[in-house]
């Protein structure tokens, strides 16, 4: 009992403090978060006090010892929740059921007269999330699948969230939304920048973002996950980048092996400029590790053969020395881009963008298999 007690406080703590950082602005969210007790969706070890931090929580890692399944961040969970707007009564899906925590938030959300289907690409953690939802009482159809294909049998959905990352919007989940329904996912752009975007479908099949919120999240799963984004390079190396097959990563490994020249200084304060870098430059990467210590920005170009790299406050390059003067000049020319102020369009491939507003800022296009992205500054 005196447990109950305790993580019923530690809930109203953690939502008055998401209050006050802007994570949850609606009652319906914040009574959904006083109500589920994220200490049972934890793994048995974490600690009451543990499981109401603000931070991620690792709930199974892969073979490599990496995580592969988390209860994701509470911030990013109530910022999540209110862009999907989820009102009594919808039928919602989510994509990506993990612990159930989110799956049983929405349950919440929904009330008696609602729906909700998850789908989980592990059958270990779908089947453990079901019997953990049942056991509280909670009613979610929880399935066993690849959420790319998303859950035909009970569209359409009022509301979709995904809550792991993709680099595209699957076909299925644009054809199972509801006409007048949200979509919610985080969307892998470039190299640092992914974004959470909620969605809106017009009757043509484009769609155009109503929200946008910086967030990151582990990329889906499954047979239709496509090429990653993150390669390990070497020892506690890692490199982030938006077409890196297996040959252009071994290019990489032997610039790197062949060590680095100086190439001078880059011009004034770069930090604000990364992310119009990266929207710019198709062959940004973003390292992980070494070479120096966190994060490192660069251009890498496996046609050169050329790497450069933003160190501190200076640029190294290996290989062709060109790499080092276009990296120095496209992020001294980049824009700071505020990323929650772009407005997000989507059209299927092979269609046009529909004609932007005299008052639109400066765009960015990144195409996919099957949509193509139109990014605007607003």
């Amino acid at each position: 009992m005196n447990d109950k007690h305790a993580a019923a406080r530690l809930r109203t703590t953690l939502v008055e403090r998401l209050r006050l950082i802007g994570s949850v602005r609606t009652e319906a969210v914040a009574h959904a978060m006083s109500e589920v007790p994220r200490e049972l969706f934890t793994p048995g070890s974490t600690s009451l006090t543990e499981a109401y931090r603000d931070r991620v929580v690792v709930l199974s890692v892969d073979e490599r010892g990496l995580p592969d399944s988390t209860v994701s961040q509470p911030a990013m969970v109530a910022l999540m929740l209110e862009q999907l707007a989820v009102r009594p009564g919808m039928r919602v899906l989510e994509i990506g059921t993990g612990s159930g925590y989110n799956a049983a938030l929405l349950a919440t959300l929904v009330g008696p007269t609602g729906e909700v289907v998850s789908i989980e690409v592990s059958a270990e953690l779908a089947g453990a999330a079901a019997r953990r939802l049942a056991g509280l009482g909670v009613r979610v159809d929880v399935r066993a699948g690849d959420g790319w294909e998303g859950v035909a049998d009970r569209a359409p959905f009022d509301r979709i969230e995904a809550t792991v990352g993709v680099p595209d919007l699957p076909p299925a989940w644009v054809e199972q939304l509801a006409p007048d329904g949200v979509l919610v996912t985080p969307m892998w752009l470039r190299p640092g920048l992914e974004l959470a975007i909620a969605w809106e479908r017009a009757p043509d099949g484009t769609l155009t973002s109503v929200s946008v919120t910086r967030c990151g999240f582990l990329q889906l799963r499954g047979p239709h996950a496509g090429p990653g984004r993150t390669h390990a390079l070497t020892g506690d190396l890692a490199v982030i980048g938006e077409d890196l097959p297996p040959a252009a990563l071994d290019v990489l490994r032997e610039l790197l092996d062949h060590g680095a020249v100086d190439a001078g200084p880059v011009l004034g304060p770069v930090d604000t400029r990364l992310t119009g870098f990266a929207l710019a430059e198709p062959r940004s990467v973003l390292f992980l590790g070494h070479p120096g210590d966190g994060t490192t920005w660069g251009l890498f170009d496996p046609k050169l053969p050329a790497l450069a790299v933003l160190m501190r406050d200076r640029i190294l390059v290996y290989g062709d020395r060109d790499a080092a003067v276009e990296l120095y000049y496209g992020v001294a020319g980049a824009p700071v881009v505020n990323a929650e102020r772009l407005r997000v369009e989507a059209v299927p491939v092979g269609t046009n963008f529909p004609a932007a507003p005299a008052s639109a800022g400066r765009s960015w296009t990144v195409e996919r298999d099957h949509h193509h992205y139109r990014l605007t500054e607003i």
